[in-house]
């Protein structure tokens, strides 16, 4: 049995980067994702919008600046399949947010837990592995106390009811 050690570099760095997403969007440096991990003509496509280009996908993530308290997204079951220097990945997401809503108590529950996943179609750049793809999938949203932030609606509403492609 010979090892391709190549192959399995390219699934870490692609694991690194889909786990990237969710570090960012928790710490909250929105400014960071478009160009660290997206290539410059990438795109997300979260159902109630979608954005194409970096400049684009910067001005959506930079939206959510201030509609959030805190997040956690929990990426799981990464499936990756390569093919030379493209792959596609489907993850599951469990993500739970805390919203900005002035005079909250800062203890409460979560405000919104989003179940769903991600469909990415990556690119090696020189830059390393980068979405050129993001489909968002929403199973479902389990919302506590508050709302939905507006800059946010239109992601939870359109992904509401889309199922996977893949893997099949």
């Amino acid at each position: 049995m010979t090892i391709d050690l190549e192959a399995i570099a390219d699934r870490i760095a692609i694991e690194e980067c889909v786990y990237r997403y969710a570090h960012l969007v928790d710490a909250m440096q929105f400014h960071r994702i478009a160009e660290d991990v997206f290539t410059l003509d990438g795109s997300i496509d979260f159902g109630g919008t979608r954005s194409i280009g970096r400049e684009a996908i910067h001005a959506q993530c930079m939206a959510y600046q201030g509609a959030l308290l805190g997040c956690s997204h929990n990426v799981t079951n990464l499936v990756i399949e390569l093919a030379g220097d493209e792959a596609r990945a489907a993850s599951r997401i469990l993500a739970w947010h805390w919203f900005a809503i002035p005079d909250a108590d800062p203890l409460r529950p979560t405000d919104l837990l989003a179940i769903g996943g991600y469909e990415d179609r990556l690119r090696r750049t020189a830059e390393g592995w980068r979405i050129y793809e993001r489909r968002g999938i929403n199973f479902g949203t389990g919302v506590g106390a508050g709302q939905v932030p507006e800059p946010m609606r239109a992601i939870f509403t359109g992904m509401q009811g889309r199922v996977p492609s893949w893997p099949a």
